[in-house]
């Protein structure tokens, strides 16, 4: 079973400089050791916690990550 966080991030970009954002990893529950993650998914804390709590609610199978990510920011 997986359990999904949110990361922040510190990050650097020629074209707009130093910026936080916000991405998300995939943690197995029993170890808590990081599977896969997802940097600079979002801007704002709250859009990437409500994107988490979701996934953890309903369970979300890893492969589907990469799909609801896309669709939450597109």
């Amino acid at each position: 079973m997986y359990i999904y966080k949110v990361i922040k991030e510190n990050l650097q970009n020629c074209e707009f400089g130093s910026y936080v954002a916000y991405g998300i990893a995939v943690c197995l529950k029993s170890t808590n050791i990081i599977l896969i993650s997802i940097s600079d998914v979002f801007l704002e804390k709250e859009r990437a916690k409500k994107l988490v709590e979701l996934c953890n609610k309903n369970n979300l199978e890893l492969i589907h990550l990469k799909e609801v990510v896309e669709d939450a920011v597109g």
